[in-house]
C-alpha cells in the first residue's frame, strides 16, 4: 500500500483529502504544519507522496518541497501541492521547483485521485528505468555479449576455454542468437586476437563466388579473372576465418573445405602451387547437420571436422533473465543515435517482452527496440511495434452460449473462460509438455506456467 502524507494547517482540508485517499486504498498520514511534516521525512524512509498547501504560517510548503527533494535519507519524494484559486503564477514557480502537479482549492475528491495516480505511476515508471539499468550496469558483459542468464555463463566458460586452443570450433543455434558474437569473441580471447578476422556468409554467395572468395583465383583462371585475387583463407593470415552458415555450402565446396581442413593448405582457383593455412577455422550453421549427414547433403568427414568443438548458442526465450537487460541495453544505444527522450519502458512493455517468444532472438528484439524508439511519440514505451503472435487453431471456447448477449457482458463474463480453454486446448494437444506449447502459442513458457497455475491446471493432468 501507498503511504501518502497529507499536509495543511486547514483541518477541514486535512481531514477531506485523507479520508477520500483512505477509502481509495492508501495510507494517509496527516500533518497541520509543514515542519512537523519535515520533521517526519527524516525519520520516514518510504514514504511515496507528499501532499501539501503552500501557504502556511512560518514553514511554507515550498520549504517543504525542497526538503522532499533533496532529503539525505532516502530517494526524493514527489510532491503535489495546493493552492488557492487564483494563485496559478505560484504554481508554476513551484512546478519549475520540481513539483510533480498541483491542485486548486477546494479540492475535487475524484480529480484528487487521478493526479494523486498518475504521479505514483510516474514514479513506479522510474523506478523500473532505474532497476533497468542498474541490472544493466550489473549485467555480466563478456566480449560484446550482454547477459547474465544460466545459459550464458555456460557459454562464456566454453569461449573461455576453447579460445586458448586451435581447435575448430562449430557454432550453433538459430538465426539471431549471436553466432558471429561468439565467433568473434573467441577470437578476441585468443592468442590471434592481432591477427585478422575473416567473416564469409557461405549461404550469400553461389558457389563459384564462393570458391573465389574463399580460395582466391589466378589471373585468367576463368572469364572475366583479369588479374590475382587473393582469397579469405589467404588474407586471414595466421587470424581466424568464420564460415557462416557452412551447412549451406556445395558439395563440391565441402570437399575442398575437408581437404584444408585434412592438409592445412588450398589452392587459388586455377593455381598449382599450395598455400599453408596459418588461420584458425570456425563454422556456424542453424541447420540439423546431423539429419543433412543422413540425408547425403552434407559431407560426414566434413562434419567430423568442423565440429571437434560445439558451442551452443541458447535461444532469447531460453534466457528469459536477459531480455529485459538486452532491451534496456539496446535502448540506450538507439536513443543516442536517434536523439530521442525516451525514459524507458512501461510494465505493458515489459509484460509484452516477456510473453513473446522471439523466433528471432536476440536480432529480433534489437530491430523491434530500434524501430519502437524511432516512430514512438511518448517518452514513455508502452508497446513494442511490429510484434505478432504465433496463428493457433480455431477452438471452441464454449459449450452452451445464451441465445443473446452484448459482447461486452460476454467479454466480461467469459474472458477467464477464453483463457482457461485456450491454454487447456494446447495442453491437452500436445500432452502437458509446457515448451511445445509455449512455442506454438507464441509466447514464453513462463507465460503458459502462470497460466496453469493461475487456472488451477497441473501439466501433469494433460500427460495421459
Amino acid at each position: 500500500m501507498k503511504k501518502i502524507m497529507v499536509v495543511d494547517d486547514d483541518e477541514t482540508v486535512l481531514a477531506n483529502v485523507a479520508d477520500v485517499l483512505e477509502q481509495d486504498g492508501f495510507i494517509a498520514a496527516r500533518f497541520s504544519s509543514a515542519s512537523s511534516a519535515i520533521d517526519a521525512l527524516s525519520a520516514v524512509p518510504d514514504v511515496d507522496l507528499v501532499l501539501t498547501d503552500l501557504n502556511m504560517p512560518q514553514v511554507s510548503g515550498a520549504d517543504l518541497l525542497k526538503t522532499a527533494l533533496s532529503r539525505v535519507t532516502g530517494r526524493p519524494v514527489p510532491v503535489i501541492v495546493f493552492t488557492g484559486f487564483g494563485d496559478i503564477d505560484t504554481a508554476v514557480k513551484v512546478m519549475r521547483a520540481g513539483a510533480s502537479d498541483f491542485l486548486c482549492k477546494p479540492i475535487s475528491g475524484k480529480e484528487l485521485l487521478i493526479r494523486v495516480k498518475n504521479v505514483l505511476e510516474k514514479r513506479d515508471l522510474a523506478d523500473e528505468v532505474e532497476s533497468l539499468r542498474k541490472r544493466l550496469e550489473d549485467a555480466e558483459t563478456f566480449h560484446s555479449f550482454v547477459g547474465k542468464s544460466k545459459k550464458m555463463l555456460e557459454v562464456y566458460d566454453l569461449i573461455q576455454t576453447v579460445a586458448c586452443t586451435d581447435m575448430t570450433v562449430l557454432v550453433r543455434g538459430e538465426t539471431g542468437t549471436g553466432k558471429e558474437l561468439a565467433a568473434r569473441a573467441i577470437h578476441t580471447a585468443s592468442q590471434r586476437k592481432d591477427e585478422p578476422f575473416v567473416a564469409i556468409s557461405c549461404t550469400a554467395l553461389q558457389h563459384t563466388l564462393l570458391e573465389s572468395e574463399l580460395f582466391g583465383h589466378e589471373k585468367g583462371a576463368f572469364t572475366g579473372a583479369n588479374s590475382v585475387k587473393i582469397g579469405k583463407l589467404e588474407s586471414a593470415g595466421a587470424g581466424t576465418v568464420f564460415l557462416d552458415e557452412i551447412g549451406d555450402t556445395s558439395p563440391e565446396i565441402q570437399k575442398k573445405l575437408l581437404r584444408v581442413l585434412q592438409e592445412m593448405e588450398f589452392e587459388r582457383v586455377g593455381g598449382l602451387k599450395p598455400i599453408k593455412l596459418g588461420a584458425r577455422i570456425i563454422a556456424a550453421t542453424n541447420r540439423d547437420l546431423e539429419s543433412a549427414v543422413k540425408e547425403g547433403k552434407f559431407r560426414e568427414d566434413l562434419y567430423y571436422r568442423i565440429n571437434v568443438v560445439e558451442l551452443g548458442m541458447p535461444a532469447l526465450r531460453e534466457r528469459e533473465d536477459d531480455i529485459i537487460t538486452l532491451a534496456a541495453y539496446f535502448l540506450e544505444q538507439f536513443k543516442k543515435r536517434y536523439a530521442k527522450t525516451l525514459e524507458g519502458f512501461a510494465p505493458s512493455a515489459i509484460e509484452q517482452m516477456l510473453s513473446y517468444s522471439w523466433p528471432g532472438n536476440v536480432r529480433e528484439l534489437k530491430n523491434a527496440i530500434e524501430r519502437t524508439a524511432l516512430i514512438t511519440p511518448r517518452k514513455w514505451i508502452d508497446r513494442l511495434t511490429g510484434l505478432t503472435l504465433a496463428k493457433g487453431a480455431q477452438i471452441n471456447f464454449f459449450g452452451d452460449m445464451p441465445a443473446r448477449m452484448p459482447y461486452s457482458a460476454a467479454k466480461e463474463n467469459f474472458s477467464s473462460e477464453i483463457d482457461k480453454a485456450y491454454i487447456m486446448h494446447y495442453m491437452k494437444q500436445e500432452k502437458g509438455q509446457i515448451n511445445k506449447v509455449a512455442e506454438l502459442l507464441g509466447v514464453s513458457a513462463r507465460t503458459v506456467s502462470r497460466c496453469l497455475e493461475r487456472y488451477g491446471l497441473d501439466k501433469t493432468d494433460f500427460k495421459a
